[in-house]
Formats: C-alpha cells, structure tokens, sequence
C-alpha cells in the first residue's frame, strides 16, 4: 500500500470514527488516532528554500524510496522557522550521511523532505512512524 494511499484510508478512518463518537456519545469532540493511523508531529526545518518532493506521474516511486532522482517535482519549499506536520518516515537516499526522509504536511503542500534538514539533532525522528508500518 503506498504512503498516499495509507494516510488517506487512515484519516478517513480517524474521522469516521470521530462522527460515530460524536453521534453515540453527544459530547467527545474528537476521536483518539489509532496507533500509526496517521497522528502528525510537528517539527521545522534548519535551512532555507528546503524542496518538499514529489512524483505526480509515478508516486509509488517516489513513496517506495524518497530521493530527488524519484520525486523530481518540487511541490513547495519550506523555510527556517515554518512549522510542518511529519506524517511518517522511511529510508531513501542519503543526504549529507543521512538516508531518513519524512513525508510531510504544510497547508496544500506534500510530499517527501530530506530528514538532514529538519531541526532535530536524531536522523531519524522521535515520535514519527515508519511509513507503512
């Protein structure tokens, strides 16, 4: 299942049950996410004009192994500072001794974002799950 397609069915999933628990018990306000259905963490990155990646024509690729070869447009950039959703994450091309990438939330923006640029001293971040885990 590709990362798209898992965190589609995911958040439809979470609101789904977020209506039934709003429905049966007239007051709960939002459904608790399952374990990985999804959850966003959020984190900003450390350098300017990072490319947020993507494969339009092919995003099996581009989700099978996020590097710039396999996601080759650029569907925004994101600056120092600016606050950004980490959906999941998972191995790809190495970038500056890190191979960790994070598909990415940011308003009408997503995509793939080298790890190496987030602002986190671990390669791998804390709290994000393994895309199709």
């Amino acid at each position: 299942m590709s990362v798209r397609t898992f965190l589609t069915r995911s958040a439809a999933a979470v609101a789904l049950t977020a209506g039934s628990l709003a429905v049966t018990a007239g007051t709960a306000s939002a459904a608790e996410p399952a374990p990985n259905a999804g959850a966003a963490a959020a984190f900003t990155v450390w350098a300017t004009d990072v490319n947020v990646r993507d494969n339009p024509q092919s995003p099996a690729t581009c989700d099978g192994f996020p590097s710039p070869g396999n996601c080759p447009t650029v569907s925004g950039k994101l600056q120092p500072g600016q606050q950004f959703e980490a959906r999941c994450q998972r191995k790809g091309e190495t970038v500056s001794g890190n191979d960790w990438w994070v598909f990415i939330e940011r308003g009408d923006s997503r995509g793939w974002i080298a790890s190496y640029f987030v602002d986190t001293p671990d390669d791998q971040l804390p709290g994000v799950p393994i895309c199709g885990a």
